[in-house]
């Protein structure tokens, strides 16, 4: 017989009190926390204490969670959560429907976001302690009753009855990110090949940002089904990518770039086969929101005429009148030249800048091999950003504040 996971034992009123105890400790001081933890349970409570305290200190921090302080997590677990408002954003395609299981629930940040949405949540998993903190955060966050977990494979749970699936593959291996789709646990294209499976094939998987999209082999997976690529940064990161399929693509080919940030939701819909105008310089340099490069929009941001891309192969913007948009951010340009250490570190000097942000796109070095090498000394303000256009390599003096 299975023995019960010791995250189980974490929703008690005795679980609570430790967890309560150990707030009184930061992450610095992990071997006292141990102790504490260890005198007042068995210590595979004490570990699975420790791995929630500490994790909920962390997505405080990353405002990750609006109830961090009420979940629990696995250490890996945690890592590899889907964070609130980006599963909420995801949730909304599931509106209206009647049962969605939730395969790879882990800790359930998904699943309770379907949950809010739908009738009936089955969060799947194999393992035991994901599962234990499935069940108690679905309980902590009052959905405990739309939300049924199991232990089972991905790949065997069947399907009958369902409405639509979500999964979130493993892209870890040994504690490493893996690359290839084909060493997601379980493996990408065996999921997609179970979208023949669910009624109108409504099936979605969580994936890595880099995937290479255009990859024959999603297309054989999906056997013809509908596919839209959905690319999602939140707060300037591009956290994830996500597969609609089926029903619930808007359409075959769609691409879509969403950015999250303090002013909400911001969809970006366009064609990736379209490219930007090419131009020259102009009073502002734009830097496209990472989800939007990386789904293939830049095109699509460029919302004026005089808009275009400063070199075909760089995904920076130039325009003399942009319009502010949560897909680009705008900055005032001060001063262009090529890039050249010595007339680099004079400009910075005539200028007293000494707080500069260093940025670098299709260039040889790194932000902090460049401001070592400038030596910024003064007082001011600035953004270098260093690029190629054509052959030559760039430095672009730029304000700090976006337009």
């Amino acid at each position: 017989m299975t023995s019960p996971s010791p995250y189980a034992a974490l929703a008690t009123p005795e679980g609570r009190t430790l967890l309560e105890g150990l707030r009184a400790f930061a992450e610095e001081r992990a071997t006292d926390a141990a102790a504490y933890a260890r005198t007042r349970a068995t210590p595979e409570i004490a570990a699975a204490a420790l791995a929630t305290a500490f994790a909920r200190r962390r997505a405080v921090a990353a405002a990750k969670f609006s109830r961090a302080d009420d979940m629990f997590f696995t250490r890996t677990g945690y890592e590899q959560s889907t964070s609130e408002r980006v599963a909420q954003h995801r949730a909304e395609r599931f509106a209206g429907r009647r049962v969605v299981v939730d395969l790879c629930c882990g800790i359930g940040g998904d699943s309770i976001a379907i949950a809010a949405a739908v009738q009936d949540v089955i969060a799947v998993d194999l393992d035991p302690d994901v599962l234990a903190c499935a069940r108690a955060n679905a309980d902590a966050l009052g959905l405990g009753p739309r939300v049924r977990t199991e232990s089972h494979d991905a790949l065997a749970r069947d399907f009958h009855g369902l409405d639509a699936a979500f999964a979130d593959p493993s892209r870890r291996h040994g504690g490493v990110r893996v690359r290839a789709s084909h060493r997601y646990a379980p493996p990408l294209e065996a999921l997609l090949s179970r979208a023949s499976e669910l009624p109108g094939r409504r099936l979605a998987v969580k994936v890595a940002p880099g995937l290479p999209f255009d990859d024959p082999a999603l297309r054989v997976a999906l056997a013809g089904a509908p596919l839209e690529i959905e690319l999602v940064s939140e707060r300037g990161v591009c956290k994830e990518a996500v597969l609609w399929c089926g029903d619930l693509a808007r359409g075959d080919g769609a691409r879509r770039a969403t950015v999250i940030d303090a002013g909400g939701v911001h969809v970006l819909d366009g064609d990736a086969s379209l490219r930007a105008p090419v131009r020259a310089f102009g009073t502002f340099v734009g830097e496209p929101d990472p989800a939007v490069i990386r789904a293939g929009l830049v095109a699509a941001a460029c919302a004026t005429p005089d808009t275009g891309v400063i070199d075909k192969h760089v995904a920076y913007l130039a325009a003399d009148s942009p319009i502010r948009t949560p897909f680009v951010r705008w900055y005032p340009m001060l001063e262009a030249m090529p890039f050249n250490v010595k007339r680099v570190r004079a400009l910075l000097r005539l200028r007293d800048i000494g707080h500069l942000v260093v940025k670098t796109r299709a260039f040889p070095l790194a932000p902090e091999e460049i401001t070592a090498l400038v030596k910024p000394e003064g007082t001011g303000h600035a953004t270098l950003i260093c690029t190629t256009v054509g052959e030559k390599k760039w430095a672009l003096l730029c304000g700090t504040v976006g337009a």
